[in-house]
């Protein structure tokens, strides 16, 4: 019997990944469903942090934001990114679910791999960064403020401020790859044309 254990199709980039990371990987239209389900779990985990938040947790989603807000005054999308996952995570643990946290740490990993998709390009998008930074601002400010209501919507708008910029940066590109292929068409009709 052969041993296929270390045996990988080279041009599978998921390798190992659990079977839910390659389902995610290999349908990129997925990203939208990830979002959904952020949507479902973003407005009740921040309204549950709010009213759960220890004063440890405030001061750990506190220092998320910071380390943002520096890598957003850096100019460094790639570690702004990184410290909205982090940030994220956090609200996630202060909401004290533990069904929550597991479910989401594994969701956060995936997004942090960018499964879905690319985090890092999306805060490249002129505007996002700013809006994004704003958002975070205002969602960590209702759950030190104890406000659930507040937690939830600020949560909520959130997400669905990322699901259009998603939207929006998959417009573009779309847009992008028809005005090279026209562009690559025009150059084959003027070379053959010489």
């Amino acid at each position: 019997m052969t041993d296929t254990s270390d045996a990988t199709d080279p041009g599978d980039a998921v390798g190992e990944a659990d079977p839910l990371t390659r389902l995610l990987q290999c349908h990129p239209e997925t990203a939208f469903d990830y979002l959904e389900f952020r949507r479902m779990m973003a407005g009740p985990s921040a309204a549950f942090a709010a009213e759960r938040a220890t004063p440890e947790d405030i001061e750990r989603l506190r220092a998320c934001l910071t380390a943002m807000e520096e890598a957003h005054g850096l100019d460094d999308p790639s570690r702004e990114a990184a410290a909205d996952a982090e940030f994220h995570l956090a609200i996630y643990e202060a909401a004290h679910n533990q069904v929550m946290i597991g479910i989401m740490r594994q969701f956060i990993r995936m997004m942090s791999e960018n499964v879905f998709y690319d985090r890092t390009s999306l805060y490249l998008r002129r505007g996002v960064r700013d809006s994004f930074l704003r958002q975070h601002q205002a969602i960590f400010h209702a759950i030190a403020a104890g406000n659930p209501e507040a937690a939830r919507a600020t949560a909520d708008a959130h997400i669905a401020s990322t699901t259009e910029a998603l939207r929006e940066a998959q417009r573009a590109d779309a847009r992008l790859e028809v005005a090279l292929r026209r562009q690559q068409g025009v150059n084959l009709v003027t070379s053959k044309g010489k």
